[in-house]
């Protein structure tokens, strides 16, 4: 019978492992994680419908064609459901001069006033943010990131444009 040798450190007391890369850190230096415990960006997405603002004249979700919502929205989706947040905020591409990020949170200060205020009417204007999540050409989804979870708020097929939930600055 082998003998495990091996000791778990008491409560209080830091592993062998950490003690050696405390203890051969340069000095003046603090050893850090490479991605904050916290975030939940290294995890997949989750989706949640039950904040879709279903009436808007130009981004409810009762304007989505069936193919729209099938064809495009579930298949993008779909799609990302395989991809860590990390990998979704970093897909770029696009005409877009500097080819930026495709999906990232915007600040609410850039959306159009139509947007602004049907997010007063939706009690939804305590947030700072929206993020955008691009499936296509234009296509956006708009909604609020809360940890893994996306609530969608609006479908946008006019980003960017004047009808637009978030028109782009002409500059």
């Amino acid at each position: 019978m082998v003998k495990n040798t091996k000791r778990e450190p008491k409560i209080g007391q830091s592993s062998r492992k950490q003690d050696i890369r405390t203890k051969h850190a340069p000095s003046g230096k603090e050893v850090r994680a490479k991605e904050d415990p916290s975030s939940s960006d290294h995890h997949t997405p989750a989706w949640q419908f039950h904040r879709c603002d279903e009436e808007h004249e130009l981004w409810g979700w009762d304007k989505l064609t069936p193919e729209l919502r099938l064809d495009i929205i579930k298949r993008h989706l779909c799609s990302f459901e395989t991809m860590s947040w990390n990998e979704i905020k970093s897909t770029s591409g696009g005409k877009a001069p500097g080819n930026g990020t495709n999906s990232h949170a915007l600040p609410i200060g850039g959306f159009s006033k139509k947007a602004i205020s049907r997010l007063e009417e939706l009690k939804l204007d305590d947030n700072d943010e929206l993020f955008s999540l691009r499936l296509q050409g234009k296509l956006r989804l708009y909604g609020i990131k809360d940890g893994r979870v996306l609530r969608f708020i609006w479908h946008d097929p006019h980003h960017g444009s004047e009808d637009g939930a978030y028109p782009l600055k002409k500059r």
